[in-house]
């Protein structure tokens, strides 16, 4: 027990130092949460991932949960994360490893097809005499029959090769590692569909702002998150499959190279024209002229068309992000966080312009009070003023 004297100056020193002890408690705060981010730094990736997978699933659980009860929530949240499970890891990952293969036998079978084709005899085809005689009228400096282009092409072959096996081997190595995250992502991805609305009642509480901010953040960055959800990997399988067929028809290995032509379709402007072009023009250059034309049309009427009509379809009532804000953040994105870029550039960026607007709504007074006196320039007279002048 303290002393009476002491008693009597606690009320008063507590009340003299409340600045004091809010700053005390702000640092504490700011020391845990950062010791928090540090432990949390390695499952960042599993965390956001998740949060877009349980927000992207909500219309599915919604159905299961109301199959399963309101008294239930463990199971349908159980369930959910099974029929995600089953119907899209599980794939994925055979789906990768099918992908490799495929891939390494692609390139051998490329590398093959380079070495045994002679490019000297092809630019002396006749065909090609009028296009050769229009580069050395316009580019002289450029002789194509002097260029290394076979072995050019052939290092180029060797380099993926070897890319593709080093991917593989990476793959293969770190079996354990991708099974302990699959593993992280289906615990976390299990709470998040059964607590989430939990959680995001607990941050809304903690995060001073009004509900109706809270509420356009919110929607905001799950607009975002399911249009590149939706607009990009969609459409990219989309476009793939298309690819593919095309491939097919002509003769040309459908699965790694119409894979491809998916993950190039994420590339903005060049999109899948970064594999189907090359394929037409060495078709053409191998004497097979209408295979050659018909992969250059199928390519830019019905693999790029894709992008045109089903996009819209996807993106209606969703982010009201523009084309070119889009295109900066997904490069920014990929430049800084790698693969996963695509989906954190637009989440960054939508996030940063609906706070922009939240600013300009809350500074609405101080803005326009700043611009409410525009300057204006001086009149200057001339002589058809001062004519009617007395």
């Amino acid at each position: 027990m303290l002393p009476p004297r002491l008693i009597w100056y606690v009320p008063k020193m507590n009340q003299n130092s409340k600045p004091i002890y809010s700053i005390f408690l702000l640092l504490i705060l700011a020391s845990a949460l950062i010791l928090a981010c540090i432990v949390l730094h390695p499952f960042v990736n599993i965390l956001i991932i998740g949060v877009v997978m349980a927000a992207l699933f909500r219309p599915v659980h919604r159905r299961i949960a109301g199959l399963c009860g309101e008294k239930r929530p463990t199971l349908a949240a159980l369930l959910t994360t099974g029929l995600i499970f089953t119907c899209i890891i599980i794939p994925l990952f055979f789906f990768l490893g099918s992908l490799l293969a495929q891939g390494v036998q692609s390139v051998n079978a490329l590398q093959h097809k380079l070495a045994a084709t002679d490019f000297n005899q092809l630019f002396s085809q006749d065909a090609l005499a009028p296009y050769m005689a229009w580069v050395q009228e316009h580019l002289p400096f450029l002789d194509l029959k002097k260029l290394a282009l076979q072995a050019d092409l052939i290092d180029i072959s060797k380099t993926a090769g070897q890319m593709l096996l080093d991917s593989g081997s990476r793959v293969i190595g770190n079996v354990f590692l991708l099974t302990m995250n699959f593993l992280i992502l289906m615990f976390v991805l299990f709470f998040l569909i059964r607590d989430g609305h939990e959680m995001l009642a607990q941050l809304r509480y903690l995060v001073p702002l009004t509900t109706d901010q809270e509420n356009r953040i919110i929607r905001q960055l799950d607009d975002v998150s399911k249009s590149v959800i939706l607009g990009a990997f969609v459409i990219a399988l989309a476009q793939g499959l298309a690819g593919g067929i095309g491939l097919f028809i002509v003769g040309i290995q459908p699965f790694f190279w119409g894979c491809m032509m998916g993950f190039a379709s994420l590339i903005p402007v060049i999109g899948t024209a970064i594999i189907w072009l090359p394929v037409s023009l060495y078709l053409m250059l191998t004497g097979q002229w209408q295979w050659g034309v018909f992969m250059m049309i199928w390519g830019a009427v019905v693999i790029s068309s894709i992008d045109s009509f089903i996009r819209p379809l996807l993106m209606q009532n969703r982010s009201n992000m523009s084309t070119f804000w889009v295109f900066l953040s997904i490069i920014g994105g990929i430049k800084f966080f790698g693969a996963l870029g695509i989906l954190y550039g637009p989440l960054v960026l939508g996030f940063a312009m609906v706070m922009l607007t939240l600013y300009a709504e809350d500074y609405r007074h101080v803005l326009e009070e700043r611009n409410l006196v525009a300057p204006t320039r001086p009149h200057r007279q001339t002589p058809d003023d001062t004519a009617g002048t007395p």
